[in-house]
């Protein structure tokens, strides 16, 4: 009978210590940060659109770097004081879950609200299950119920693609240095042959109608001419004076941002960069 007890205490230990290993914390000071921000801003009786726009101010000012090409673990990681565009998103899509919540929030909980959002089906299974491409991210986390598509209520256009550019670019993502995982990720772009993006033209970015109907705290998905990618930017956008205003992981100025120009301006500034946009509302 003892034997049995220590053979079930050495097995609970062993889940342990591997649910341990499949979620990592950047540093003491990132997993302090994080958790103050989340704290600060529960609260169930607001918006989720008003949640996000006060996290991503909060998170304004940290190191733009570029975590997605870096990761080799591939395991849902917290981390705010170096963040891409697409992470940056994610951290902020994943505690705005958590403040809506008026139980208390553990640590925990926040690191998986970001598997929740940033792996498919909501589960860490290596780089592969991973989501870069914007058009995987948009399915996936609309499927399980965190956001809403507004696109396709103002716009009837669509752009069809092939989405391979992370395996054309393999140099540049450490965990495709593997056969096996460059194989595999081959074999999950197959599913994004013939990929169709919803948008809405370029040119309504500003349009009195649109703005009109957007919110504060909303996703803005600025999309990439590039031929195997489907993203330019991704961010949180703000209601200010002058319009709305984005606010994201800038790799130009290596920082989270809020844009000094409106929107539109914004567009217009890199108009050969973007040749449309998809607008979604969190929930």
């Amino acid at each position: 009978m003892r034997r049995g007890v220590f053979y079930i205490l050495i097995a609970l230990m062993v889940l342990s210590v591997s649910s341990v290993s499949a979620q990592r914390f950047h540093c003491d000071s990132d997993t302090a940060k994080a958790m103050a921000i989340v704290r600060k801003n529960q609260n169930p009786n607001a918006l989720p659109g008003a949640r996000a726009v006060a996290i991503a101010e909060a998170l304004v000012g940290e190191a733009y770097e570029d975590v997605t090409t870096k990761d080799v673990d591939c395991v849902p990681e917290l981390r705010i004081d170096g963040m891409d565009n697409q992470t940056f998103i994610n951290n902020v899509v994943a505690m705005v879950r958590l403040t809506g919540l008026s139980s208390p929030i553990r640590l925990k909980d926040l690191v998986e609200s970001i598997e929740n959002v940033s792996y498919r089906n909501g589960r860490a299974d290596g780089f592969t299950s991973k989501m870069i491409y914007g058009g995987d991210w948009v399915v996936d986390n609309r499927a399980r119920g965190n956001l809403k598509e507004l696109t396709e209520d103002y716009s009837e256009y669509f752009k069809t693609k092939v989405l391979d550019g992370i395996t054309a670019n393999r140099e540049k993502y450490a965990a495709l240095s593997d056969s096996a995982t460059f194989e595999k990720q081959k074999f999950v772009e197959m599913g994004f042959r013939l990929h169709k993006i919803p948008h809405l033209k370029r040119e309504t970015v500003g349009k009195k109608e649109i703005e009109e109907d957007m919110r504060n705290g909303d996703v803005i998905m600025l999309l990439s001419p590039n031929a195997n990618f489907d993203v330019f930017e991704t961010g949180i956008v703000v209601k200010r004076d002058d319009g709305f205003h984005l606010i994201h992981a800038s790799k130009r100025d290596g920082r989270v941002v809020e844009e000094k120009d409106p929107l539109l301006r914004y567009v217009k500034r890199h108009q050969k960069e973007i040749y449309g946009w998809r607008w979604f509302r969190l929930l």
